[in-house]
């Protein structure tokens, strides 16, 4: 009975915190391929759980371990494969020629 109450505790410990963060790029992403090189890179991001894009919206979407790693350095590993990232939190933020619409309502 103890040891079992042992291992859940261990395990509770160790309970990830995930956060998300929805980004635009520069340049545009415009075939699967572009898809293909961000999800095969920005994966290998310490901390990185999950990267899903979508080409209609032109959005990357990264979940991630904040324990691990940060928007700045998420940003880093894009600008390392040539894309500029912008994080999508607020309507001002997104650049013109990369919006998602999703973030910048009205544009």
């Amino acid at each position: 009975m103890l040891l079992i109450f042992g291992v859940q505790t261990v395990q509770a410990g160790k309970k990830q915190e995930k956060a998300v963060a929805v980004f635009t790029v520069s340049p545009r992403m415009s075939c699967q391929n572009c898809e293909n090189k961000i999800k095969s890179n920005i994966r290998f991001e310490s901390g990185v759980s999950e990267i899903s894009t979508d080409l209609t919206n032109q959005t990357v979407t990264v979940k991630y371990n904040p324990a691990k790693t940060n928007i700045g350095k998420l940003k880093k590993a894009f600008a390392g494969i040539g894309y500029t990232a912008t994080e999508c939190v607020a309507p001002q933020e997104c650049a013109p020629d990369s919006c998602c619409g999703k973030c910048c309502p009205g544009k």
